[in-house]
């Protein structure tokens, strides 16, 4: 969407003959198409493994041809939008006698379908193997705060990587550019919120993984404190990466006092978000919608020279009250 919403076609016929006639730039090409494959493996490997679809786990015992045709189909058909791309690219190379650029092509998809088959073979056949996470002392209980970072590290992966991977490159963009000219701590508060904001998938992810495996804390005898600050904790471990990236590339004109107020505001946005489902049970489209106004109303502020320190300690203020008087009476689902 993003490529052909701003790029005009005769630009992508342009871009795509250069790179058809320069093998390395082709390359850059394959590793986005990559990236695009391993996406749609790990959709497959999800799917599997969800509960509602534990009847796809009989899928082996149909015959391996059969199968084999299947995960053909459902490879080719996963991979379509990429695959369309690259006809688009090989009817131009036809024409210029790109021969080996259209070979590339054909052997890399050739190579993505085969590893997408190898893999889910390789899914269905051990789809009840508990995997070994935890190698170092696995025998110690896992702590209550750390249940949902394990969930998203084993079950959502991608989804980590990619807002992760988002989220550090807008902060490593804005500490790069301060040293360029006479900027002032407003704009790595602005990176801040915009890294905070991406996170708004990892909220309903949480959401949803309280919804399907911890609805039972509600029941036990938690105090608010201990509830809060099980929630605090993950908040805190959740922004880890960004604050190691910010330690390393903060300007040297810029207290390292202004870290610990990058981590109030950056865990208060995430935490306040995540409350805001409880209070009002939102799907991601809502909170997104939300998160749009949170933007602008937080890009407003900064710009006013509000300290992030205070728009933090007051989403973490709004957090705490939620969790104290509206967490019992939210019932855990979508509207």
């Amino acid at each position: 969407m993003l490529g052909f919403g701003i790029i005009r076609s005769d630009d992508h016929v342009a871009v795509f003959q250069y790179a058809m006639s320069s093998p390395s730039i082709l390359l850059y090409y394959f590793a986005l198409w990559s990236l695009y494959v391993f996406k749609t493996i790990a959709f497959v490997r999800h799917q599997f493994h969800h509960p509602a679809y534990r009847f796809l786990h009989h899928f082996r015992l149909i015959p391996l041809t059969q199968r084999i045709l299947s995960w053909v189909t459902i490879s080719v058909s996963l991979v379509m939008p990429i695959l369309a791309y690259a006809f688009w690219m090989s009817f131009y190379a036809v024409r210029s006698q790109q021969w080996v650029a259209i070979s590339g092509l054909i052997l890399f998809f050739a190579g993505m379908i085969g590893l997408s088959l190898l893999l889910f073979e390789r899914i269905i056949r051990q789809q009840d193997t508990e995997v070994k996470v935890r190698t170092f002392a696995r025998d110690w209980p896992l702590p209550y705060p750390l249940f949902f970072i394990q969930f998203l590290l084993r079950k959502n992966t991608v989804l980590v990587l990619i807002t992760k991977l988002f989220s550090v490159a807008v902060l490593l963009g804005v500490c790069l550019l301060y040293p360029t000219d006479d900027y002032d701590e407003r704009l790595l508060s602005i990176g801040l919120l915009l890294g905070s904001l991406i996170h708004l998938g990892l909220t309903t992810e949480h959401y949803t993984f309280e919804h399907e495996y911890l609805l039972f804390v509600r029941n036990l005898p938690l105090s608010f404190l201990r509830r809060f600050a099980a929630h605090a904790l993950q908040m805190l471990l959740i922004f880890i990466p960004e604050i190691t990236f910010l330690f390393r590339y903060l300007p040297d004109t810029v207290s390292y006092l202004f870290v610990g107020k990058a981590l109030v505001f950056i865990s208060g946005i995430q935490i306040a978000a995540l409350h805001r489902v409880y209070q009002h049970d939102k799907s991601l489209e809502k909170l997104s919608a939300y998160g749009l106004w949170g933007f602008i109303i937080g890009l407003l502020l900064i710009m006013f020279r509000i300290d992030p320190a205070i728009l933090g300690g007051l989403l973490w203020a709004y957090a705490a009250w939620v969790n104290a008087y509206k967490y019992y009476k939210s019932e855990f689902q979508f509207d």
